[in-house]
């Protein structure tokens, strides 16, 4: 499973909880509020983002921090392996500073993830070589942004080929006065075609803000009309973790933050022996469709003896 989603991720990645470890996990808001003291950047083999989750937590518990947040999950050596940066906060972290230090390369900004997705790229540079270190990426990306007259970029591509030996780089370059994507308004939205975003669309006002545009992109997305597709985009970019069954129905997980915004019509129990998360989630979602749900949620799972995991999911239309 390919777990890209690759800023912040976000919408994806807030809000789920892990309460065996100590750290934890902050929202997208509450995290971008608030100074981490530190980043960190680590490796592995993740079969989905609730799995890169739960090693960001244990991370952070290693480190002393009392929360996290995870700000990016990419992938390494084609896809087998998944590298994690996660930003770690001490109890009493200090406000976030508004102003945004840049980093410059030829006189060409490196942007943040959050704000490059909120722009509209005009070109992509590409690179394909032996890079010691990440700052010599960065400069060479930076000069040829430069040549192509760009203010700024952000690298949307970097796969480390033959065990590290080469790297598959691919920025984004903005001019400007680069216009803004048309994007969701909200982080976490509300699913339009569920029980709970059909009520909220019918109360209108604030309620209706809280549920996702049909057919606008993601906040997490990045433009598909730049580029060629392969280097850009991810076909799991920007959306909800899916379970298509075997007779075409898909269900989709749902992550903390938005599920509380939504009321469970049932819930389901149940325990089995699963050889990883995926085989997990399809159990579950097998379980919902028959229920004539849509959409889940997983509450509590715990292991028992003999290798078998107790799960917990509540249901929703």
């Amino acid at each position: 499973m390919k777990l890209k989603t690759t800023l912040i991720t976000t919408a994806l990645l807030s809000g789920m909880a892990f309460s065996v470890f100590a750290a934890e996990e902050l929202t997208p808001e509450k995290a971008d509020s608030l100074a981490p003291f530190d980043r960190i950047t680590f490796s592995g083999r993740y079969d989905s983002i609730y799995d890169a989750n739960k090693a960001a937590s244990k991370q952070a518990d290693k480190r002393g921090a009392s929360a996290f947040f995870v700000r990016d999950i990419s992938e390494v050596n084609n896809g087998s392996n998944s590298r994690v940066t996660v930003d770690l906060y001490h109890t009493d972290a200090k406000p976030a500073v508004e102003e945004v230090k840049y980093r410059v390369y030829s006189g060409v900004r490196e942007l943040p993830r959050d704000e490059a997705s909120k722009l509209e790229p005009f070109d992509t540079v590409s690179i394909r070589g032996n890079f010691p270190i990440q700052d010599d990426i960065n400069s060479t990306i930076g000069k040829l942004a430069s040549e192509k007259g760009a203010y700024s970029f952000f690298i949307v591509r970097q796969i480390d080929a033959n065990r590290g030996a080469n790297q598959y780089v691919t920025a984004f370059i903005y001019k400007k006065d680069a216009p803004e994507r048309k994007i969701q308004i909200k982080d976490d939205p509300i699913p339009a075609d569920s029980d709970a975003g059909k009520a909220a669309l019918a109360a209108g006002g604030a309620a209706a803000a809280e549920v996702e545009i049909p057919n606008v992109a993601s906040s997490t997305s990045f433009s598909g009309d730049v580029g060629r597709f392969f280097e850009t985009q991810t076909s799991s970019e920007g959306s909800r973790y899916t379970v298509t069954l075997k007779d075409g129905t898909k269900v989709q997980m749902l992550n903390n933050a938005t599920a509380m915004k939504m009321t469970p019509f049932d819930s389901i129990t149940f325990t089995d022996n699963f050889s990883n998360s995926v085989e997990m989630y399809e159990q579950i979602a097998k379980r919902a469709a028959a229920k004539g749900g849509k959409y889940f949620h997983v509450t509590r799972e715990w292991q028992k003896g003999s290798g078998n995991t107790t799960v917990t999911a509540d249901i929703f239309k």
